[in-house]
């Protein structure tokens, strides 16, 4: 089941789970820097969160929001017990059909250029890299990054 508007204070526990795997990266993922405050802040500026639930347990979530011709998602999160089990699958065609219901073309993500299996999991859902650049994250440290696109239409 899907919860369209997951608060701050719903969706920061599931992201911060998921992105725990990267703390000890030699550049640990800005996500585990976000804060209710900060995710609060994206909230009332145009950011949404969804959710995906199993019985009555939040087991993912991802920020969206819309752009002029696609749908835009960042921190898709599934909780570690939880993932390999389709449910980032069941979220990002879950964004698609929503993208659709409102006549956008693309679903867009980015992620980051060494995360090769999440690379190959957008890949498997059809997505394609559009473009690589450096980016300066909210840790302050620059990483490459790829711009990954799915046609919807």
């Amino acid at each position: 089941m899907f919860n369209h508007h997951l608060t701050a204070s719903e969706a920061l526990p599931i992201m911060l789970a998921a992105f725990e795997r990267y703390k000890e990266d030699p550049q640990p993922s800005s996500a585990l820097k976000e804060t209710i405050e900060s995710l609060e802040q994206e909230l009332e500026n145009g950011v949404y969160c969804i959710g995906y639930q199993l019985e009555d347990e939040l087991v993912a979530m991802s920020k969206y929001k819309w752009m002029p011709n696609a749908l835009y998602f960042s921190r898709l999160s599934v909780l570690p017990s939880y993932q390999r089990r389709g449910i980032a699958s069941k979220l990002v065609d879950e964004l698609a059909r929503m993208a659709l219901a409102q006549h956008k073309a693309f679903l867009q993500c980015k992620v980051r250029k060494i995360e090769n299996g999440n690379i190959a999991l957008y890949t498997k859902l059809g997505f394609t890299i559009t473009t690589e650049e450096l980016y300066t994250n909210l840790n302050g440290e620059v990483m490459a990054i790829v711009s990954m696109e799915k046609i919807i239409q």
